[in-house]
């Protein structure tokens, strides 16, 4: 992958000219994630919305408008990203369990496709805000099925007991009640059962019990347009995502030939293999019994590891050979959490090399802050073999302080 779509000679002149650390995009790769979906349900033909909240960029959000995506946004700041990366807002959908009444006007006013309630008292708010507009709010509720994709506990977002969703009870009084409404329009359904799911049964699961409730509600009259079953595939650090066929089978398995419209809100498993952040040696040092790499990245620009253990392959760009040892990849920032990867093998790098941080392109920016006072890291696209071009620039300490008042 490194050599595939990170050419070490492009990421040395990034460096130079962008500095470090950086995040780095492949084009490619973005458009290969995007099309494998594509190829994989061409038999189902959903409307795919690329879920904003793995990365936000304007220019890969453009790359997937392009390709005919659809934009699945979590608050009015996403929405706004969106439009402006130029998704059509018929194509986009707006989730998140706590939508405030501005953004709820603004999505409306926006004419989207439908807004995922997710608690009663969210569609009594959806409901004034469309009376206020003398419009029909489109309406979808995120229903949780109960079901475990067996994931860290942090990205299961379908069991009961979580913040996300109601319950196919509490589904059906909304439903009902909507069904009565001059200002609500029942359109949709939707489960979202978690990141990072690499097996299709628990999505076979949830979508038997979406359809079933889908044909429940018919019964009573309430007839929707668009079963959506939220996340895509997952995808393992250091790799590509695997073919998307069977999620496909177990979606299609249910829903084809219903005459529903599947919508399907991959975000991870498109950007992750599509990005890594470049960084660079500071210094080595040992304490105790292991070795450290202290690099100018830090956890205030890829907080993954700390906060879910994830795992980033980390390799050296155009580094020296020799004996390997084993280090852990550590930053700047005063916190003992402070780490990209531990118990990593590389030859000893000197002082200003460069290494990567694979698998970084979703929730690595996206996640990123200022902790520390620390401007954050500039993104940078790859766009050929030979040619990358800066997609955000660095912040400066002025820009630290640029908002604050006297």
């Amino acid at each position: 992958m490194l050599s595939r779509y990170f050419p070490p000679s492009l990421l040395k002149a990034i460096a130079a000219k962008a500095g470090t650390p950086a995040y780095v995009y492949s084009r490619s790769a973005f458009l290969r994630q995007l099309r494998s979906y594509k190829t994989a349900f061409r038999a189902l033909a959903p409307l795919f919305c690329y879920a904003l909240k793995a990365n936000s960029n304007g220019a890969l959000c453009a790359l997937a408008a392009c390709e005919g995506w659809g934009a699945d946004v979590v608050s009015g700041g996403e929405l706004y990203r969106a439009l402006r990366a130029g998704f059509k807002p018929e194509k986009i959908i707006f989730s998140g369990v706590g939508k405030t009444r501005e953004e709820l006007e603004y999505a409306l006013r926006s004419g989207l496709l439908f807004i995922n309630a997710e608690s009663f008292e969210e569609v009594l708010a959806l409901e004034e805000a469309a009376a206020k507009l003398k419009i029909s709010a489109p309406l979808s509720v995120r229903i949780n099925p109960d079901v475990d994709p067996h994931t860290h506990r942090y990205i299961t977002t379908g069991k009961l007991g979580g913040k996300f969703g109601v319950s196919f009870e509490e589904a059906q009084k909304i439903y009902m009640y909507a069904a009565g409404s001059r200002h609500l329009r029942p359109v949709g359904a939707q489960f979202h059962i978690g990141s990072q799911v690499r097996s299709a049964a628990p999505y076979a699961r949830a979508a038997g019990r979406l359809g079933a409730f889908i044909v429940r509600l018919a019964a009573r009259g309430v007839l929707l347009k668009y079963a959506d079953v939220g996340g895509g595939w997952g995808v393992k650090e250091g790799a590509e995502m695997p073919d998307p066929a069977a999620l496909a089978r177990a979606v299609g398995g249910v829903f084809g030939g219903t005459g529903l419209k599947v919508i399907l809100e991959p975000g991870r498993s498109v950007a992750a293999p599509c990005g890594a952040l470049l960084t660079k040696v500071i210094y080595r040092k040992r304490g105790g019994d292991k070795n450290f790499i202290v690099v100018d990245a830090a956890m205030n620009d890829l907080i993954r590891p700390a906060v879910y253990g994830a795992k980033h392959p980390v390799a050296a760009v155009g580094g020296k050979r020799g004996p390997r040892k084993k280090y852990d990849i550590v930053g700047p920032v005063c916190e003992s959490g402070d780490f990209l990867a531990k118990g990593v093998w590389l030859a000893e790098p000197s002082n200003g090399a460069l290494l990567l941080v694979l698998s970084a392109g979703a929730y690595g920016f996206s996640m990123s802050s200022q902790y520390n006072s620390r401007p954050r890291a500039a993104e940078a696209l790859i766009t050929g073999p030979s040619s990358w071009r800066l997609v955000r620039r660095r912040e400066t300490w002025k820009d630290l302080v640029a908002l604050e008042l006297p």
